[in-house]
């Protein structure tokens, strides 16, 4: 192993594959440097405590991956990887075993289904889907996947075209507040609420409807990695080996080699040491990244300030119920729409948007959830690699405070209650299916909060989104306002992960945003086609002027 590279990477999550494979074949030699043996950070699946039984412990569900433009430039195809196309995206389930689905490429049937709930809401999905897709498409997307633009200079802009009003006329509003504004039944509005929850977006945060209005438009695009989702894991390690980057497991950063404020390196806690000659990435949190690697020392008082005021999100932890299955769920509801049985997601126990504003108040609180909102699916019912000939694997999602309050018992309850809480969910989610009974059950298992923290460090008090999705952290004021690019005020520091702009969820915008950002600050010509969406949105505004 060499000592000297042009360029390392803290972490061997997607964002920091991603960024490293587009670097390493822009000609630049890429080290990375991940503290565990397995690779992949939240692409994480284990055999369970019984055999042939694959359990995606984080991510699931990849909306649209194979369609992304990183998934294309860097050939993950040909490294092996494959996606299954779901048809159905997610199934709510009301207690009175009805449903409402939304359908993956069908709009008529999503509208069909909200419409035995509402006709005028039926009507109104169709409308908003019709008249927004091309602004979440031209708009809303191209600011994912572009380094942010500070919002007055982005208004601007926008207010040109007619796409770019209708991506600022729900700007200003909640997530929340705009479902409630598009939809009259709570059911309806409860279930895209729910679904924006999920993705970590803090729903009741002003600043934010542009989001509700482009899920609407953009509709879903459901995924999952076929042979379980480490495998799109070991799909970009074969790729960032074969663009000759190397890769450290099982090495732990201790800190940043430090030069005359510029960083040079890195040293593990085994006491190696691997300089840099042109920069350092970090797909770490900002309190890992700049308090303990970089030291407090080596930043501005301000911006160390800053660090220390970063916010991890109370409504993005999860405690997770794992269950190995004799065979698959089917669900009550099937009687109401035979459809549900065919669903990916599913909701059980989420009637409206006060059940939200509950598990808000719970979460924020410290409290355990006073009611169960389980979101979760049956991997191997669609891919049937990820069980045994016959059998079935499913989890189930319940947002759940990662620190739980001194009148609760604290953090350290959660290894208490871990399997009181497992049968809780589980007695909960038997009332929505047909078939949830001890005999069908070979295992079922808990992970909670604490143990994502404990695995996954970078996600402070179990945050899968690293970081709250709120309107003073997201876009151009992610991490911190004035440092959105990707830079930092360490000379040759970088950050990629989750924590930069656009956030959580694995859409490997991050990585893909930054590796542009680190090319041209090199002087290096992308050899791919990054967009730049100011000249994007600025070409339409001058389309539609020259049309008129």
């Amino acid at each position: 192993m060499e000592n000297e590279y042009d360029g390392i990477i803290i972490g061997a999550g997607h964002n920091a594959m991603i960024c490293c494979g587009y670097l390493a074949k822009a000609g630049l030699k890429m080290l990375m440097v991940e503290r565990h043996l397995e690779i992949g950070g939240g692409l994480d699946s284990h055999e369970g405590a019984r055999s042939g039984f694959w359990h995606n412990v984080h991510s699931n569900m990849h909306r649209g991956v194979s369609d992304l433009m990183w998934y294309r430039d860097l050939g993950l195809g040909e490294m092996g990887q494959e996606y299954i196309r779901l048809p159905i995206s997610v199934a709510m389930l009301t207690r009175e075993h009805k449903a409402i689905l939304w359908y993956a490429s069908e709009p008529e049937k999503t509208a069909a289904s909200i419409g035995r709930f509402s006709a005028k809401d039926g009507r109104t999905f169709l409308e908003l889907h019709k008249k927004y897709n091309k602004m979440s498409r031209e708009i809303f997307f191209q600011e994912q996947y572009a380094p942010p633009v500070p919002f007055e200079k982005k208004k601007a802009i926008l207010e040109k075209s007619t796409l770019g009003r209708q991506y600022l006329e729900w700007q200003p509003y909640s997530i929340d507040e705009t479902f409630s504004r598009m939809f009259e039944h709570d059911a309806v509005r409860g279930m895209f609420g729910f679904l924006s929850v999920i993705r970590g977006y803090e729903t009741d945060s002003k600043g934010l409807g542009m989001i509700a209005a482009a899920a609407i438009g953009s509709g879903v695009t459901p995924q999952m990695s076929k042979g379980s989702t480490h495998k799109l894991a070991h799909s970009l390690h074969k790729m960032v080996v074969k663009a000759g980057a190397d890769l450290i497991e099982s090495a732990r950063v201790a800190g940043i080699m430090m030069e005359n404020g510029r960083a040079v390196g890195v040293r593990t806690v085994d006491g190696r040491e691997f300089r840099a000659r042109k920069f350092v990435i970090s797909s770490l949190n900002p309190n890992q990244t700049f308090l303990d690697l970089v030291g407090r020392g080596n930043l501005p008082q301000e911006f160390a300030q800053k660090v220390d005021n970063f916010k991890y999100s109370n409504t993005t932890p999860l405690f997770t119920l794992h269950l190995a299955l004799n065979e698959r769920l089917y669900w009550k509801a099937a009687d109401y729409d035979p459809d549900v049985n065919e669903s990916f997601y599913v909701i059980a126990g989420l009637e409206g948007l006060k059940d939200i504003e509950e598990l808000y108040q719970d979460a924020n609180s410290g409290h355990l959830p006073r009611s169960l909102q389980l979101l979760g699916a049956q991997p191997a019912q669609h891919d049937p690699s990820q069980a045994p000939p016959g059998k079935c694997t499913a989890f189930f999602w319940q947002v759940a405070p990662g620190a739980l309050c001194e009148e609760e018992g604290g953090r350290a309850r959660w290894d208490k209650i871990r399997h009181e809480f497992t049968d809780r969910c589980s007695k909960h989610l038997a009332h929505y299916a047909t078939n949830l009974t001890p005999a069908n059950i070979v295992n079922q298992f808990g992970v909670t909060p604490a143990d994502i923290e404990r695995h996954l460090p970078n996600m402070h008090g179990g945050d899968i989104v690293v970081g709250q999705m709120s309107e003073d952290q997201l876009m151009d004021k992610r991490p911190f306002p004035g440092w959105s690019q990707y830079r930092t005020p360490v000379q040759g520091l970088y950050m990629c992960g989750s924590s930069t702009h656009p956030g959580g969820n694995i859409t490997g915008a991050p990585g893909y945003n930054a590796a542009g950002v680190i090319c041209r600050d090199l002087g290096i010509d992308p050899w791919w086609k990054p967009r730049d969406a100011v000249e994007h949105w600025e070409s339409l505004a001058a389309e539609e002027s020259g049309g008129a």
